[in-house]
């Protein structure tokens, strides 16, 4: 580990940047840094590309003293993540898929299709990572953490776990609640497996 550990987040549509900003404040006393990166998911950036594209940047900026750098997808960012990931995983120390679909999958009251009908680079997010998962080494599977609630409402529970990866479960019902409670309250987890 160096001396800096960033930690890029990404949230999900609604781009409650803010809200992040304000959840993650107190981790710098535990030797994070975080930045909270806006997706854009439904506005300016229709396409994917370019969205990676500005993520890989803040990527290798970040890294380019070697200093060390993880990411955390909060609901739709976690395919997003992940699709970082691939493309950098030389540079990324640690990722965490929090609440978030990293595959296609049905709820019979909520579709995928229904789930990205007001993003289409969030659709073609999860179509890439579901993709990239099938290609992921024993090793790189190790640096990933999955987390997803006892009942979530939005997103089906078998859209998110990783095989090989550490996927766990949260003491929690409802997908923005359980968001939420794995960033603030429950965030030692986090925070433990991002410095291990």
């Amino acid at each position: 580990m160096t001396s800096k550990h960033h930690v890029i987040i990404v949230p999900g549509l609604g781009n409650e940047i803010n809200k992040h900003i304000w959840a993650t404040n107190s981790w710098k006393s535990y030797g994070l840094i975080p930045h909270v990166f806006n997706p854009k998911w439904k506005i300016e950036e229709p396409e994917l590309q370019p969205k990676l594209e500005r993520a890989i940047d803040l990527i290798d900026n970040l890294t380019s003293c070697g200093e060390s750098v993880s990411l955390i997808g909060n609901s739709a960012g976690s395919s997003f993540v992940l699709n970082c990931f691939g493309e950098r995983k030389d540079k990324i120390h640690r990722v965490v898929v929090n609440c978030g679909r990293v595959r296609t999958g049905d709820w019979p009251w909520f579709t995928f299709h229904q789930a990205t009908a007001s993003s289409p680079s969030f659709k073609e997010s999860v179509l890439r990572s579901e993709k990239l998962i099938s290609k992921l080494s024993l090793t790189e599977r190790k640096k990933i953490l999955t987390l997803r609630p006892l009942f979530d409402e939005v997103v089906p529970p078998f859209t998110v776990p990783i095989e090989g990866a550490t996927n766990k479960i949260t003491p929690s019902i409802e997908h923005v609640v359980s968001i939420s409670l794995n960033m603030t309250l429950f965030r030692g987890r986090i925070i433990k497996f991002l410095l291990c």
